[in-house]
Formats: structure tokens, sequence, C-alpha cells
């Protein structure tokens, strides 16, 4: 199974499961009308119709054309980008819905206590199937040594929706135990705000990760995967001794495709450069199937 295959089998997984989560999260919201459950099933929504676009960029990142002869592999970081920016948007926005119906609570003394009894086990539900989706997602990524930006992208977002459920859990069980007369009481009303706060704090690091590495990837800047830049540097070192002189190595990463810059001394040998292109193309491929390598006077 080529790296291709495997990134669009976990993409059609994680499209199922996530549809099946979003629909039994709405469903559940629906009953209870907790905005930290809102956030939580519009994550999986958006991450089920997500999956369906990346499963489309997967498809043609890697096909050429005229105006895109490397291919159109610039799409998989500017997909990640997107997905990560209507992370955030929702996280805010979640946050901000939230804060107003504290504020209601708390100025005019306005609120409706929450219904938490079926929140619990439902959220523990989607903890486990997140994590566990994360980590399909992670594994499937692996195979393909960390070559899919796609796929870290969909596990990360797995990752996030898994510490949403678990946070939710969590807070509705304390909540739980609050005597709603006691002087905590005022947290049957306003908890749906301090869950949600609590869970978005600690989840934006994993987006705004994924939003800087994919950028960097779109923009054309120097890949930071050390293990690729490690396997790499080592198959061309052992391709060029003996033969050339290597001056410099930049390794590029967009999406799927790796693109590397082999900078050496003049009075280059086109032949023998041929030569030890196929040779490192050899030793790379197996492990990173679209790569390229570009030798360039130093």
């Amino acid at each position: 199974m080529t790296q291709k295959q495997i990134e669009r089998k976990s993409l059609i997984v994680s499209c199922i499961v996530n549809l099946i989560m979003a629909i039994g999260g709405f469903w559940i919201f629906s009953i209870t009308n907790i905005q930290a459950l809102f956030l939580d099933c519009s994550f999986s929504m958006i991450a089920s119709c997500s999956c369906l676009a990346a499963l489309e960029i997967s498809k043609i990142s890697n096909k050429k054309t005229k105006n895109y002869p490397d291919g159109l592999y610039f799409l998989e970081p500017l997909y990640s980008i997107f997905r990560t920016l209507l992370t955030l948007v929702l996280l805010f926005s979640s946050v901000a819905r939230t804060a107003k119906a504290a504020w209601g609570y708390f100025v005019y003394g306005v609120g409706t206590p929450l219904m938490i009894e079926p929140v619990i086990p439902y959220e523990i539900l989607m903890c486990i199937i997140c994590f566990g989706l994360s980590f399909f997602n992670r594994s499937q990524s692996r195979k393909t040594n960390d070559s899919s930006t796609l796929l870290a992208t969909e596990s990360k977002g797995n990752f996030i929706d898994g510490i949403l459920s678990l946070g939710v859990a969590l807070s509705a069980f304390l909540i739980k135990l609050i005597d709603i007369n006691g002087s905590l009481g005022f947290l049957h009303y306003t908890g749906d705000f301090f869950i949600t706060t609590i869970i978005v704090l600690p989840a934006i690091k994993e987006p705004i990760s994924v939003f800087i590495s994919s950028f960097r990837e779109l923009s054309g800047g120097l890949t930071t995967n050390q293990e690729l830049k490690r396997t790499v540097f080592q198959f061309v070192e052992k391709n060029l001794s003996g033969i050339m002189t290597l001056q410099k190595c930049d390794i590029y990463k967009i999406g799927m495709h790796i693109k590397v810059y082999i900078y050496i001394t003049n009075n280059i040998d086109y032949k023998k450069i041929q030569t030890v292109k196929r040779n490192i193309l050899k030793d790379i491929c197996p492990i990173y199937e679209n790569a390229e390598i570009v030798f360039c006077e130093w």
C-alpha cells in the first residue's frame, strides 16, 4: 500500500467516525442546551466535512500540471491552515457565547440550570473514541514516515476533540456534586462558561502549532522535521562520499512532497550527478515516496 493510499484510507475512517460523533453530539446538545457540548459536536462536524475536502486534495495533490510542474502538493498545507483557522474561530466564539450567558446571570440574575445528567456517559464515550481516532491517525501517519500533512492535522484535531470531551465530562461530574442551593450553586447556571474556558485555553496550543508548521510549508521555508532531515542527510552523505564535496543540503517539505537541494563545488561531472541522484532516490523513495533531488553549484 502506497503512502497516498494509507492517507486516503485513514481520512475515510476519520470522516465516518467524526460524522457519527457529530450526530450524537447535536442530539445530546438539543436535550441539554450546554454550549460546551455544542463546541464539541461542532468540532466533530467540521472534522467530518473537512475530511471530505482532505480526501479530494489527497487524490489530486500529486498531479502535475503545466502551471504546477511539481504537483499540487501546496493544497495540503493550505487545507491545514484553513482547518486550523476554522478551529480557532470556533474555540473563541464558543467562549464568547458562554461568557454572554454568564454575564447575564451575574449582572441580571437571569439563567437556566444546566441539565448535566446525559452529558457524563456521552462525553466519556466520545473521549474514548476521539483519543482512539487520534492514535489511529497518528499511527497511520507514522506509516508514511510523518510525511502526511493531512494526517498530522487530523490527528491533532482528534486529540483536541478528545480533550474537549474529557473536560466537559469531568466538569459536569464536579457540578453534579455541588448543591444548587449552596455557596457554589451559581455553577449550575454559569458552569458552561467555566467549562468551555478551561477547555479552550490548553486546546489552543495544538491548532496554533499545526498552523505554524503548515504556513512554513506553504511559504517555502526549510523543514523543521528533524527525523526527515536526519534521514535525508544520511543518504546524501552516503552517496556523495568519495565522489563529490557536499557544501550544503537544504530540505523543503510541501505536503507529502520532499525536495532536496544539494550544493556541491564547481567542476560538476553531469554523468556522475545523474548516477548519484538515482542512488539517493533509490534510498529515499522507500521512506518518502514523493522525493525530488536538485543539484546546485556552490
